[in-house]
């Protein structure tokens, strides 16, 4: 053998050591991420506490398949859901094992095992071990039907992680949603309107909603309202985090805004010393002029709440009639402090 092709030879060895002694020290140290750290990236201990509490907070007692264990109390509703599908599923699967909260760290990496909130959920250790280097299919007794379920409802499964096969537990990820339905023309709110995630029913009252999201899947929503356009539109959750965010409707041809408006007196009949703050559906739209007259333009159809406000003086609000479209109200007044 040449020298030349010793020295290449040597390389290579020398890498492939250095290499491994690299890969045993940042998966130590927890700086390399397999698992459920690599394909979820969602292992932030202060984002998770900030949403579902600190460890061992929000906990509560929760009977799953025959067995009393404790769980954060945000998964209630899912697990609710998990039970009822996977009863129906009729797969004879035996639950014989089901270990949950327990504050500790992760096994084979750093930082707080997810148990530690109680967000995490272990099925019959005994027959879905731990398997740390396995890039092959996982070893596990779990039915898929009963897999994909836990999938649907949030929970990422650790069989699915290559490299750390971890095909007893299940651990649930989330974030909430929050904001207000509003015309596109006009920015107002849109109070009656009907709201769909992956053709489920979602809270949507008042013109404002309130979403927890599962993380694991992309969503698809769809918002109604008489007189707008329906909003369809794929939707992917971040963990752990609280985001504020508007949807907006488009009207239709035929759903012209119209206005409000009237005028605003003190008890004995006197217009405001200050400016009024005219609200619209709980949003200030405006104010009163020196006279105490106020106008409120592009209102859309539906019924609204006016309100107006008077520094030192007790607010007071109206409930228009449900408005047609272009409809123009007038004389909508307010007598304030009588």
């Amino acid at each position: 053998m040449s020298l030349k092709a010793k020295f290449i030879i040597g390389i290579i060895i020398l890498v492939l050591i250095g290499g491994g002694i690299f890969w045993l020290w940042n998966k130590w140290t927890g700086k390399y991420k397999i698992g459920a750290q690599a394909i979820i990236g969602c292992q932030s201990p202060s984002q998770i506490s900030a949403f579902m509490g600190p460890p061992g907070s929000n906990q509560a007692t929760y009977n799953l398949f025959g067995h009393d264990v404790t769980v954060n109390e945000k998964i209630v509703p899912y697990l609710n859901e998990i039970q009822k599908e996977v009863n129906a599923a009729n797969t004879g699967y035996s639950f014989d094992d089901i270990q949950t909260f327990n504050i500790r760290p992760k096994v084979g990496g750093s930082g707080q095992s997810l148990h530690s909130w109680g967000i995490a959920i272990d099925i019959n250790p005994g027959r879905n071990p731990y398997q740390l280097g396995n890039w092959g299919a996982p070893q596990t007794d779990i039915p898929q039907p009963i897999i994909d379920i836990f999938k649907k409802h949030g929970f990422a499964w650790g069989g699915d992680w290559p490299g750390e096969r971890d095909s007893m537990h299940f651990e649930w990820y989330g974030s909430e949603l929050a904001g207000s339905f509003i015309s596109s023309q006009t920015g107002q709110k849109i109070l009656d309107v009907v709201a769909l995630i992956d053709g489920n029913g979602a809270q949507a009252g008042g013109g404002n909603y309130s979403w927890n999201l599962v993380v694991t899947h992309p969503h698809e929503v769809i918002v109604k309202s008489n007189g707008f356009e329906d909003q369809k539109f794929p939707l992917d959750a971040f963990c752990w985090q609280d985001r504020t965010m508007d949807i907006a409707l488009k009207p239709l041809p035929d759903n012209l805004p119209g206005s409000i408006g009237g005028t605003i007196t003190l008890a004995g009949n006197r217009p405001p010393v200050i400016p009024a703050t005219i609200l619209l559906d709980g949003k200030a739209v405006g104010a009163s002029n020196v006279r105490g007259d106020y106008l409120i333009t592009g209102v859309i159809r539906g019924k609204h709440k006016v309100e107006a406000k008077v520094m030192f003086f007790p607010g007071a609000a109206i409930d228009t009639p449900d408005m047609l479209p272009g409809q123009n109200i007038r004389n909508l007044n307010f007598s304030i402090g009588t």
